[in-house]
């Protein structure tokens, strides 16, 4: 009963964060923040550099290769790699031609420091993105071209290859842990709790900087001894614990896919049964490693995050489950 109420609180709490993204943006136009009449022109710019140019471009290859079934693992692996190399490691080379790639702002930020700072127009490009490809397909962006995604999911194709078991953590569970630490970073942002001072002004800080894993594609040394453990160890610790469930930041902590769990409920396109077919056998529930394909099967109204790993479609024997419109 109280797992419920978590989670339905998070379902408002998301939701209320996605319908304050309009107003924000159209506050800040109203104040200057968004420079009146060049608002849209930078979006579009913004929206144009090659960084959401090429993740739309790959977005689109995946929702292809998976509604035409030609999707597997030797098709999987270089797309995943080609995310994690994009959109974490290249913007580290110091190349001209990767400048545009730069992790900033991360997904996390774009969502966190907009409740903190203000929609920003980068913040805002970011969200739209991620929001637009979570209602095209199922989670294209989580799934496919999130730097912290590839890497995780890379690592539960390993894990598998070594023949290493798993564990298969309990969606309640995972949901409300990841839901009561959006709860905290809301709280401890509008009591400042977390702070520093920036030009005699306290300005709040997010809980999510100190358990942000996409910081460890950050690759500069900081300062001191204790900053670098902040800034590194949660990324370090999502690559270990990887090898343990499947994508444990995912499903645990990020508050990107708390969001995009709740868009993702009316995605176009996402995994789906044939009906009166099912011989009940649950091969695609043993083998899959998310807790999703035994809801899916139930055909519940809120599933668990489906990062459309393909294991469940590939390993229905009848050939019952596929990437299709929900209502087909």
């Amino acid at each position: 009963m109280i797992t419920k109420r978590i989670k339905s609180v998070g379902v408002l709490l998301t939701v209320a964060c996605l319908s304050s993204l309009p107003v924000m943006a159209f506050a800040q136009e109203r104040t200057g923040g968004g420079r009146g009449q060049q608002a849209a022109p930078d979006f579009i710019q913004v929206l144009l550099r090659p960084k959401f140019i090429t993740m739309l471009v790959i977005a689109g290859l995946v929702l292809v290769l998976l509604l035409t079934r030609k999707m597997n693992n030797k098709l999987k692996v270089p797309i995943l790699l080609l995310s994690t190399f994009l959109y974490g490691i290249s913007a580290n080379l110091g190349l001209k031609l990767f400048a545009g790639f730069s992790m900033h702002p991360s997904p996390i930020c774009a969502a966190t420091k907009s409740i903190l700072y203000g929609f920003r127009i980068p913040m805002i490009v970011t969200l739209a993105v991620i929001l637009f490809l979570t209602l095209v397909g199922p989670k294209l962006f989580c799934g496919w071209v999130c730097p912290v995604g590839a890497i995780q999911e890379l690592i539960a194709m390993l894990a598998d290859k070594a023949k290493i078991k798993r564990k298969k953590l309990n969606f309640r569970l995972t949901q409300s842990i990841r839901v009561l630490i959006f709860i905290a970073f809301i709280f401890l942002s509008l009591t400042a709790t977390l702070h520093t001072v920036s030009n005699g002004q306290v300005v709040a800080l997010s809980l999510y900087d100190y358990i942000n894993a996409f910081h460890g594609y950050e690759m500069s040394l900081q300062p001191t001894f204790v900053d670098n453990v902040v800034h590194f160890l949660p990324f370090v610790l999502t690559l270990i614990f990887a090898f343990v469930t499947y994508r444990p930041f995912c499903y645990i902590i990020c508050p990107i896919g708390l969001i995009t769990n709740v868009v993702e409920q009316i995605a176009l396109f996402r995994v789906v049964k044939k009906k009166d077919a099912c011989t009940d056998c649950q091969d695609c529930v043993s083998k899959s490693p998310c807790p999703t394909t035994a809801e899916i099967l139930k055909e519940s109204v809120l599933k668990p995050d489906c990062f459309s790993c393909t294991v469940c479609t590939r390993s229905c024997s009848l050939d019952l489950l596929r990437f299709g419109l929900k209502n087909k």
